[in-house]
C-alpha cells in the first residue's frame, strides 16, 4: 500500500524523495496527499480541455504548445512539491510560459497585460522567498531535540511549527504576513487583483481557462499548504483581519462583476469574489476556540 506523505522517509507510489543539492539540504521531494489530490486532478482535466480549445491557434504552433506543456508541468509541480525550494522553483517557472502565452498569442493589449501579470506575480514572489529564507535560517526560539533547522522539508517544518515552540509567535507573524501577501497577489485578493482582468481579457481563450481554472487556485493552495501550517500562531493573530479582507473581496468582486459587459472581465471579477470565500474560510477556521 502507498504510504502517506507524513511517513515519506521511505519510498512509495505517492512520494518521490531524492537528494538534489545536499550542501543546502535541498531535496527533490514530491508527494501526493489529500490536500493536493483534487487540485492535481483539476489541473489535468482543465489542461486537457484547454489543449482541445487551442485548435484555432495558427501562429507559431510549435512554440505555443511547447510553452503550454512547460506551464502544465510547472502547475503540477507546484501542487506536488513538498520541499520549499522546489516549490518556489516551480512557482517561478510557471510565470514565464504564461507571460509569453499572453504576450505573443493574446489580444490587442497583450504586451501590457503580460508585463502587468509578470510584475505583480514577481512582486509577490519576493515576499514568499523572504518567508522561506526566514524559516530556513531561523535559529529557533526553543530547543527541539533532533531538529537542527536549515531544512526546506515542508512536512518536517509543518510538524515543528505546529507542535513545538521552535518558531516563536513574532517569527510566525512575520512569516504568515509574508506568505499571505505573496499568495494574495496570486489568489488574487483586493487590492492586489488589478492584474487579473487585463490578463483575462487579453489572454487567448485556452489560457483564460487555465487562469480561471487552475492558476488562481495556486494562491489558495499556497495559503492552505504553507501559510497556515507553517505559521499557525501568525494565522491566529491575524484571523480577524484576514476574515475582513475575505468578506470585502467577496462583496467587491461580486458587485464589480455585475457591472461588466465583457464576459472575460465578468469571469475575472467573479473569480476575485469566489476566491474571497477561500480566504474567509481559512480565516474562520481560527476564530472558533478549541473545545479542548
Amino acid at each position: 500500500m502507498p504510504q502517506s506523505v507524513e511517513g515519506s522517509k521511505g519510498t512509495s507510489d505517492l512520494v518521490v524523495r531524492r537528494a538534489w543539492i545536499p550542501y543546502f539540504n535541498i531535496q527533490y521531494f514530491l508527494g501526493l496527499d489529500g490536500i493536493s489530490l483534487s487540485l492535481v486532478l483539476l489541473t489535468g482535466l482543465v489542461s486537457v480541455l484547454a489543449c482541445l480549445a487551442s485548435w484555432n491557434i495558427d501562429k507559431q504552433v510549435k512554440g505555443y504548445f511547447a510553452l503550454y506543456l512547460i506551464l502544465t508541468a510547472s502547475m503540477m509541480g507546484v501542487f506536488l512539491a513538498l520541499d520549499l525550494f522546489l516549490f518556489y522553483v516551480f512557482f517561478e517557472v510557471m510565470l514565464l510560459p504564461m507571460y509569453f502565452l499572453i504576450g505573443v498569442w493574446g489580444g490587442p493589449r497583450r504586451e501590457y497585460a503580460a508585463i502587468k501579470f509578470l510584475l505583480y506575480t514577481l512582486f509577490g514572489s519576493v515576499f514568499i522567498l523572504v518567508a522561506v529564507l526566514i524559516l530556513y535560517f531561523h535559529n529557533g526560539d526553543a530547543v527541539v531535540p533532533g531538529f537542527g533547522a536549515h531544512t526546506f522539508d515542508i512536512v518536517e517544518l509543518t510538524r515543528i511549527a505546529s507542535t513545538t515552540g521552535y518558531y516563536g509567535t513574532a517569527i510566525q507573524q512575520w512569516v504568515f504576513v509574508l506568505f499571505f501577501i505573496g499568495f494574495c497577489i496570486k489568489l488574487p485578493s483586493f487590492p492586489f487583483h488589478t492584474w487579473l482582468p487585463d490578463a483575462h481579457v487579453e489572454a487567448p481563450t485556452p489560457i483564460s481557462m487555465i487562469l480561471a481554472g487552475v492558476l488562481l487556485k495556486i494562491g489558495g493552495y499556497g495559503l492552505i499548504r504553507l501559510a497556515w501550517p507553517l505559521a499557525p500562531l501568525g494565522a491566529l493573530s491575524f484571523s480577524y483581519q484576514v476574515a475582513a479582507l475575505g468578506v470585502f473581496s467577496i462583496l467587491y468582486g461580486a458587485l464589480v462583476a455585475m457591472a461588466q459587459t465583457d464576459f472575460k472581465k465578468l469571469v475575472a471579477y467573479s473569480s476575485v469574489s469566489h476566491m474571497g470565500y477561500v480566504t474567509l474560510g481559512m480565516a474562520v477556521m481560527n476564530l472558533v476556540p478549541d473545545p479542548r
